[in-house]
């Protein structure tokens, strides 16, 4: 029988909500002891809703009094690094929402720590535990399109303010931490790293597109956002032998049906939807087997879920491995988007220092 993990979360918020709560309480192996946001009236709720006995509205009196050994954060992405570090500090194994920090050097000390106290992390997005991109990769890899030329990645909707039902106040995703590269970019960057390896170079065009956005739904309905980052950035990456990918990561698509990610190789196309029963497609140019056309290499995909990073880092500390979802590629990306504003605001081309 495997070993039953004890969690402890922080940030409630609607991520929690829909995903890791409720899905954490189906896993069999886990049991979620305490909750954690800075609105007490939400950690309390939280705390009934799921049936976690304890609830707080103070990271540090969660990590002093409450008995748990994986701390989860969901919080919003200014607290990351703040939380994340005394979680380690703490003694806690940590799986973060994306990003795992701001920063490189904020990266670099969570790293640091986790080693120093044998600790490991795992740092969302999760793509790279999902079904489709794993197969993508291996399609990749095995060469079945031949050498890829170039990548086309769409990470972009209309706003946090124009599709999504809040109830605090989201004109903090437009602070100058924020903005849609830390909050949308990160998934494209490693979904594209992730398939492709480390990035060499990064080019970008970025600004602030729509200066005022209006809050079109939920408690703050009406409430007018003056954008203090850019909402529109438009990457150029570099990768060996003249490969290289375009990814668009905004708060100014409002519709589109494009699918999210295309690959275009020597002998052939990947293209992956958001679409169920039409995940991922390929197109072969096989002169030696003489096939020409296009093929779904998988119709049945298996489940997967948001809170599978969580079940990943579980047995990772059982299997004694590193998780999938390491802290390293989690650097590497963020370093692309900072690298991104510098290639912006100078006009160049920035190369790139980190792998993974």
């Amino acid at each position: 029988m495997s070993k039953k993990w004890k969690i402890g979360l922080v940030g409630c918020g609607a991520i929690a909500a829909w995903n890791y709560l409720p899905e954490l309480k189906t896993m069999s192996n886990v049991e979620i002891v305490s909750v954690c946001d800075i609105i007490p009236e939400r950690a309390k709720n939280y705390s009934a809703r799921f049936e976690v006995p304890e609830w707080y509205d103070n990271i540090d009196e969660m990590l002093l009094n409450s008995d748990f050994e994986i701390l989860v954060d969901t919080a919003s992405i200014p607290a990351h690094f703040e939380i994340n570090m005394k979680a380690l500090k703490a003694g806690k194994h940590l799986y973060s929402q994306k990003p795992l920090a701001s920063s490189v050097k904020e990266i670099n000390i969570l790293i640091d720590e986790a080693k120093k106290r044998n600790l490991k992390i795992s740092a969302s997005p999760i793509h790279m535990l999902r079904p489709e991109i794993k197969k993508t990769r291996e399609l990749v890899e095995s060469g079945v399109i031949g050498k890829v030329n170039f990548v086309r990645c769409s990470s972009s909707h209309g706003g946090p303010e124009y599709f999504q039902y809040r109830d605090v106040d989201p004109s903090w995703f437009y602070r100058k931490d924020v903005g849609p590269l830390f909050d949308l970019g990160v998934h494209a960057l490693h979904q594209v790293t992730g398939i492709l390896g480390p990035a060499k170079a990064v080019v970008c065009l970025s600004g602030i597109s729509e200066r005022e956005r209006i809050v079109r739904s939920g408690k703050f309905d009406g409430r007018t956002i003056k954008p203090e980052i850019d909402d529109n950035s438009l990457l150029m990456l570099e990768f060996e032998d003249s490969t290289f990918a375009f990814i668009d990561s905004t708060y100014c698509v409002k519709a589109s049906r494009s699918p999210y990610m295309e690959i275009f190789g020597s002998k052939g196309t990947i293209v992956l939807r958001y679409d169920p029963s039409n995940r991922l497609e390929l197109y072969l140019d096989d002169i030696e087997r003489n096939i020409r056309g296009w093929t779904i290499p998988i119709e049945n995909w298996p489940e997967f879920k948001q809170s599978f990073g969580v079940k990943d880092l579980m047995e990772a500390l059982e299997e004694d491995r590193e998780p999938v979802l390491t802290p390293e590629h989690a650097k590497h990306v963020v370093e692309i988007i900072e690298k991104a504003y510098e290639s912006s605001r100078s006009g160049r081309k920035i190369l790139l220092e980190t792998v993974f």
